[in-house]
């Protein structure tokens, strides 16, 4: 295990020294609108504020467009339009979201750029942007047809802040108050998920304990109990698998069996020889909420994926023998034998297709809790998988 515990260190070192990327990693089904007008329908990739790439079909050429090449398009459930914005004689380009489509139109950044995060559409077409501090004043200036005390107030500088909820609410209000048949509702953004079942071969061990220095001299039973492998099933769901970062949850089923031989020892007799064997259960059932970010986007993507893993003991149970005491089967104290526990997950995955659209992921990560009796700890339970992930289910 100490190559997958190195491969593992050098990964998360990487993923550390990563920048969060807000793009979108893989292309996904949408179109353009050039600048002639023409409606090109396939796959779109987001890249920046500035820039996307486009293909016709999944074995073409990706190309490159700016603002300037395309009146908009559409991906990933919304609308984003190129917006062009005068400032001081300087002319800005960039893709924006459509947020609120009617006589006065709303649209927001993927990312602020020095400080502009939303702009307005005005009845003439051109565009008013919103910075800052000076998004209140731009929208008392511009939003000047409507009097009624409830759209006033909410343009209350006590009661304003920089959000989309809050400047949808702002623009929705006055486009009802003076052209309500131009109030357009904006499409919802489509949820998407995959979800699936899991395979995975774990090697799994325990810890038990701390060194009881009283009876050290006698015997320790504390320390590393033997390995077991075996086969857990399990499911999972993930959110926005389709961008870079994406959270998720499982669940898994396993459990461990596994036993120590403690040599006795007698002080008084050295030559003395003798045995006492410790024997554990446990079955447990763990949630997995984690993070998924893909690191590498070739033919075959590669992945981190960490977080954490509450887990739910439902049986736990100790034994020992002892021929010497004439002790069979005895039992080991343990008050709380279903119980909740703590743990995490950490590993390296890769998402690999098959047959064209079928695609699988297959991770190697390991997976540590603590086992408690109470809220003392009993034993860290040890489990290192190779997870294989089935997608049944999915919107993308």
């Amino acid at each position: 295990m100490q190559p997958f515990k190195r491969i593992l260190t050098s990964f998360f070192l990487l993923y550390g020294l990563s920048h969060y990327a807000y793009s979108q990693l893989f292309f996904t089904d949408g179109y353009i609108v050039l600048a002639s007008g023409d409606t090109i329908a396939g796959q779109v990739r987001e890249r920046s504020n500035q820039l996307i790439e486009f293909r016709p079909g999944q074995s073409a050429s990706a190309q490159p467009y700016s603002p300037q090449q395309l009146i908009s398009y559409y991906s990933d459930g919304t609308n984003r339009v190129s917006v062009r914005i005068t400032e001081e004689g300087k002319v800005s380009t960039y893709f924006m979201r459509e947020q609120v489509d009617g006589y006065i139109g709303l649209y927001s950044l993927q990312k602020a750029e020095n400080h502009l995060t939303h702009a307005i559409r005005l009845p003439d077409k051109t565009f008013v942007p919103l910075r800052g501090n000076l998004s209140l004043l731009m929208l008392a200036r511009h939003l000047t047809e409507c009097s009624d005390p409830k759209f006033k107030q909410l343009l209350n500088p006590q009661t304003f802040y920089i959000a989309t909820s809050k400047l949808e609410r702002i623009i929705k209000a006055y486009n009802e108050c003076v052209r309500p048949a131009q109030s357009v509702p904006r499409q919802r953004k489509v949820f998407r998920y995959e979800a699936g079942i899991s395979v995975s071969a774990v090697e799994n061990s325990w810890v038990y304990g701390h060194t009881d220095k009283l009876n050290t001299v006698y015997y320790n039973p504390f320390g590393k109990f033997s390995s077991m492998y075996a086969v857990a099933l399990g499911g999972f769901f993930t959110v926005a698998p389709q961008k870079r970062l994406s959270p998720g949850i499982e669940l898994l089923a396993s459990w461990y069996k596994g036993s120590r031989s403690v040599p006795l020892t007698n002080p008084l007799d050295p030559t003395a020889q003798g045995n006492r064997l410790y024997t554990f259960n446990e079955t447990y059932i763990a949630l997995p909420i984690t993070a998924r970010y893909i690191c590498i986007n070739k033919a075959i993507r590669w992945y981190l994926k960490a977080g954490i893993v509450p887990t739910l003991s439902t049986s736990v149970h100790g034994k020992y023998s002892d021929t010497n005491l004439n002790l069979h089967n005895d039992d080991i104290p343990i008050l709380n034998k279903t119980n909740i526990g703590i743990g995490y997950i950490a590993g390296i995955g890769l998402d690999f297709t098959l047959k064209k659209k079928r695609h699988f992921y297959f991770e190697l990560r390991t997976m540590p809790h603590l086992v408690l009796d109470g809220v003392t700890r009993t034993a860290t339970s040890r489990s290192f998988q190779a997870t294989l992930h089935i997608p049944l289910a999915k919107h993308k």
